[in-house]
């Protein structure tokens, strides 16, 4: 098979392809023989009708899988014979079968880029404390004590910092650009910037029975067509609460179940915190390996493939809220800067995907047979299923080369920092 691929850019590919006359007969003579074997036409037993008529009746089905089939070799033969990454679909632009009997194909594709990468020799992880300090520690306690904490009725009081405030929001667009919405139980608390600023201003000194308004001028996160519009509020607060905390005692952790009074509690926080540094220095050392590997080259990645992986995770983030009893169409929730983050986030992750893959080839590390099945045992153990089922499952899902990766991304992880620090990042089954 003839063929040329024309790099568009660095994550995207041209191809101009054909394949000769003689392996397109041989294609579409295997495709015929196969739909005459099982083919169904009346007056004949079945697969037993003359070949002509099988060529007639079926015309237009031989001539559609034949393409398919053509398509398909075109694509891995060009995928294999260049060492590409697909990270999308062969996007076919023209597909003809010419006149002489060979196919001619022309298309594009998103591809992973090819990266060169230092070597791991002159990486040295940043210093990173993971002793927790009194600071941290009593934050924590805090935390957990205002997680405990009660709510009692605070009407006389007017809203300021702390003070959980109960409203219903109107909300209305009055130049265009958006319906009018309301939301009856509105819950926040005032200065942790759970509403927006401009409803938090409203509401501060104001009491319970009392009705403020309030204006937004919504900005580029809200989208190009959205930016610029103006909301006006209309809030009623229904009413006031304060919070009420428990007191730091031994009462105070046997609530929490915890034996041994504030002692133990302290020391358990102290161990929670720990691990929460362990891992915020995995993740601080994981971005310093990927800056040193890619030696402050920027790092491009597919387009398409990041807006799929972008809405997945907003998607993702939408059904986590609803699952939670938040009301998706009334809480003001900014989804264009939740889809900015988002994006963010997949970038970062794919960057640091293809960086350590690219590490792994330079090092010459791979994961053998053994080693999958250990890990997929570990994790069948672990949720209770047997083995064999759950790598089965596995495989139909195509979850066994992404296991394999992720393997293959520790080991490179583990050659490059200390042992203790490379635990594995494979979720609780795959």
């Amino acid at each position: 098979m003839a063929h040329t691929v024309d790099h568009l850019s660095p994550c995207r590919i041209s191809i101009t392809a054909t394949v000769d006359a003689a392996r397109t007969a041989a294609e579409r003579e295997r495709i015929t023989a196969a739909i005459a074997r099982t083919a169904v036409i009346d007056g004949f037993r079945r697969g037993k009708a003359p070949r002509a008529l099988v060529e007639r009746r079926y015309a237009t089905t031989i001539q559609e899988d034949l393409e398919d089939a053509l398509l398909r070799l075109v694509w891995n033969e060009v995928v294999a014979t260049n060492a590409l990454r697909p990270a999308g679909p062969f996007e076919v632009k023209e597909a003809r079968l010419e006149p002489e009997g060979s196919f001619h194909v022309t298309g594009e594709a998103e591809v992973f880029p090819r990266l060169e990468v230092e070597p791991l020799s002159g990486f040295t992880p940043p210093p990173f404390d993971i002793n927790p300090t009194a600071e941290e520690v009593a934050a924590q306690l805090e935390k957990l004590r205002g997680q405990q904490a009660a709510w009692e009725p605070a009407d006389d009081q007017p809203a300021s910092d702390g003070l959980l405030v109960e409203a219903e929001i109107f909300g209305e667009f009055p130049d265009g650009g958006g319906e009018p919405f309301h939301s009856e139980g509105t819950l926040f608390q005032v200065g942790e910037g759970e509403v927006h600023p401009e409803i938090e201003a409203a509401v501060r000194g104001h009491r319970a029975g009392e009705e403020v308004t309030a204006e937004k001028v919504l900005g580029e996160e809200a989208g190009a067509a959205r930016a610029g519009a103006r909301i006006a509020y209309r809030i009623v607060i229904k009413g006031v609460r304060r919070k009420r905390l428990p007191d730091l005692d031994d009462g105070f952790a046997a609530s929490l179940g915890v034996q041994g009074g504030m002692e133990a509690l302290t020391a358990e926080i102290r161990r929670a915190v720990t691990a929460e540094k362990v891992r915020e220095r995995r993740r601080v050392w994981q971005s310093a390996l990927v800056a040193h590997l890619t030696g402050g080259r920027t790092v491009d990645l597919p387009p398409a493939l990041v807006k799929e992986e972008t809405v997945r995770e907003v998607r993702r983030f939408a059904r986590t809220l609803a699952e939670r009893g938040v009301d998706l169409e009334r809480a003001p929730i900014e989804w264009p800067r939740v889809e900015m983050e988002m994006r963010r986030m997949v970038e970062e992750r794919l960057r640091r995907e293809l960086v350590l893959d690219a590490a792994a080839e330079r090092l010459g590390i791979s994961v053998d047979d053994a080693e999958l099945d250990r890990e997929l045992q570990r994790q069948a153990t672990a949720m209770g299923i047997p083995f064999a089922e759950f790598k089965g499952n596995l495989a139909k899902q195509g979850g066994l080369d992404e296991i394999r990766a992720i393997l293959r991304r520790e080991k490179v992880l583990r050659a490059a920092l200390p042992e203790t620090e490379a635990a594995s990042d494979l979720p609780e089954g795959g």
